[in-house]
């Protein structure tokens, strides 16, 4: 459902013009029913579902962008209604030239010059002021938007004087990578907490990974040749998650930090749109020498469960804490869900996310969550396959079973092994765990050149009685099994099975 055109006159200087269109006389109440707006749309209704009778009238094409202003919520159409009188100055439209520069640096230049277009198009005229009704749309579209809504907001700001069907493979690319930097780039212009915990200790974005990003987001697209069509775009945002929710934050963050300042309300709502952990643990390390730009954290965030995304906790690096596997497993085990990255001698970048806290033991733990990556030299992610649960396993000591760390294959042929003796791993031609996997490093057995660990989501809580049980040694498992290879004996668990058997008795 397309919003309604207004007609030559129909310009309302009382700057009321965009929430008529997007809300209709019966929300606003009768008097504006005076003013000359079209009613196109139905009143505000929270669940954002077609009607009955939009469901009984609509063809084939028209299903596919049923109306998204009837699921803006009141705070929304405010939003945009006051800057929208902000920007226009209360005039009714709002100058090509005023958008340029409100929103120049916030936007990448690529982004901007999109956004300018479809303000402004209008098929066989050059137009030189904005009008409530393209405003309003620009919002609804790239916010809330159907596949057809989406797509359009690419194809009529890729040309404002004509009506294009389809665009350069090349264009469409830079569309992508431009609202990735323009995210990143409203982060760090509106001073939010999470990007600044980032950005503290010298995380940077690094362009050109993004660039690579940015193709592996649309990998099926590209190979469709130089030119994609309408249909073919509007098939690609009908699967893609990931990018319709950083689209949807942009133009969220872009609206609200236009604002005047001083709202703490305002604030309040940019905090919120966090697709970035907040990073903790690394405020005594001001230059920490990670292998993470800014870029790699979004996107393996917003590749976890949504209840891990919120915070990332630093656990292990080889250059803050050296180069031992048994102080990376101290600092590693029990600690919930984590993500390992490393860098091999031929500097690929590759890494895996465990879903259960580490725990040394025989048998194979975590869940069809866990995923393995590639960084460099190209980017992949490689999900979950059902084939098998081979998803972690980590043992020491044993004569009888492999000492290290695993994520994924067997034990033969692993996804990701890390030998017990620092320094070497193993990543296999095949692994069934995970889907379309290819070889993570450049050779099957490559050298660590350097390894970071992070936990993600919340510390997992521990019972309370087991947490006033536990000795040191149950918390260090590595030491123990030290200890009981040396003869030594356990006098703690001796002392706790007495314990037990006088608890029993009674």
């Amino acid at each position: 459902m397309k919003l309604p055109k207004t007609g030559p006159g129909r310009q309302d200087v009382h700057g009321e013009l965009l929430v008529g269109i997007l809300l209709g006389p019966s929300v606003r109440g009768p008097a504006h029913a005076d003013l000359g707006i079209p009613v196109g749309l139905e009143p505000l209704r929270t669940t954002g579902q077609p009607s009955n009778d939009q469901q009984s009238t609509m063809g084939h094409g028209s299903s596919r962008s049923a109306s998204s202003a009837n699921i803006l919520s009141a705070d929304e159409l405010t939003l945009v209604e006051n800057l929208f009188k902000s920007m226009s100055r209360s005039s009714g439209s709002i100058k090509r030239e005023d958008i340029f520069k409100h929103w120049s640096t916030h936007l990448d230049d690529v982004l901007l010059q999109f956004v300018v277009k479809f303000l402004c198009h209008e098929p066989g005229k050059r137009v030189s002021a904005i009008n409530g009704e393209n405003f309003g749309r620009l919002y609804v579209f790239a916010v809330r938007g159907s596949a057809e809504e989406r797509s359009s907001l690419i194809l009529n700001g890729f040309s404002e004087e004509e009506q294009k069907h389809e665009i350069s493979t090349a264009m469409f690319l830079q569309y992508i990578q431009a609202t990735i930097n323009s995210y990143l780039r409203l982060q760090k212009n509106s001073g939010n907490a999470h990007y600044l915990s980032w950005s503290s200790i010298g995380c940077t974005v690094n362009t050109r990974r993004i660039g690579m990003r940015s193709r592996s987001l649309c990998e099926d697209l590209v190979k469709h040749g130089d030119t994609l069509t309408v249909d073919q775009i509007e098939n690609w945002f009908s699967t893609t998650a990931t990018f319709k929710t950083i689209q949807s934050h942009v133009f969220q963050c872009l609206f609200l930090v236009s604002q005047k300042k001083g709202d703490k309300n305002t604030s309040a709502r940019i905090n919120d749109l966090n697709l970035l952990p907040v990073c903790k643990g690394l405020e005594n390390i001001p230059h920490f020498p990670s292998i993470l730009g800014l870029g790699d954290v979004l996107f393996l965030n917003l590749s976890l469960p949504y209840e891990l995304r919120n915070e990332w906790r630093f656990l292990f690096s080889s250059q803050v804490h050296g180069e031992s596997f048994s102080t990376m497993l101290g600092r590693i085990t029990m600690q919930g869900s984590t993500i390992m990255i490393l860098q091999d001698t031929d500097n690929h970048v590759f890494g895996g996310f465990a879903s259960d806290s580490w725990a040394i033991g025989p048998n194979f733990i975590g869940n069809q969550s866990s995923f393995l990556f590639k960084l460099e030299p190209d980017i992949l992610t490689f999900p979950s396959s059902n084939y098998n649960n081979h998803y972690q396993y980590l043992n020491m000591h044993q004569q009888t079973m492999p000492n290290g760390l695993l994520m994924g294959g067997q034990l033969n042929y692993p996804g990701l092994w890390l030998d017990c003796e620092y320094g070497t791993g193993k990543s296999s031609l095949s692994c069934t765990t995970f889907q379309n996997y290819i070889q993570l490093s450049n050779k099957e057995n490559f050298k660590i050149k350097h390894c970071e660990v992070w936990g993600v989501g919340p510390l997992p809580e521990v019972e309370e009685e087991e947490k006033h049980s536990r000795s040191i040694l149950d918390k260090d498992t590595t030491s123990k099994m030290l200890l009981e290879m040396s003869g030594r004996k356990m006098y703690s668990d001796i002392v706790r099975e007495e314990k037990r058997d006088t608890k029993d008795s009674t």
